[in-house]
């Protein structure tokens, strides 16, 4: 093991040290942890998805492509059938997820996420301890 994977390491096993002895967590997620957990919204997946609207429109991601303003809504509405199915309804919750909330399942939490990928629903996390940004 390398000294960075080893550092690494060390942190990750000092912060759940940390959690296991919080009364309190407070959790504050953006796209970051979605990208850590596997998914990667500009990735050869995407590319692969989003091959029409790519070269039709030279979009380079999910994020920067949802701000497009289209010609008619029938191509808005596509795209964002093909944007939800990509981003959260195909996609099961990620083994990153699952780890955080069973550090956590038993301490007093809140969650403030801008992630719409809805993985913290779909891991366990209750619902009222929640609060998206984004829908």
């Amino acid at each position: 093991m390398t000294f960075s994977k080893e550092f690494e390491k060390g942190k990750i096993e000092r912060a759940f040290n940390l959690i296991k002895e919080a009364d309190y967590v407070l959790i504050g997620a953006g796209s970051g942890l979605s990208t850590a957990a596997g998914i990667d919204y500009g990735g050869e997946e995407f590319r692969k998805k989003f091959k029409p609207f790519i070269e039709k429109y030279d979009f380079t991601d999910l994020y920067t492509s949802s701000f497009y303003d289209f010609d008619s809504q029938e191509e808005y509405w596509a795209y964002w059938a093909k944007h939800i199915a990509f981003a959260n309804t195909k996609r099961e919750g990620l083994p990153l997820y699952k780890n955080i909330y069973e550090a956590i399942k038993e301490k007093d939490y809140f969650v403030i996420t801008t992630n719409v990928d809805d993985q913290f629903y779909k891991t366990g996390f209750d619902k009222d301890r929640i609060f998206r940004v984004q829908r």
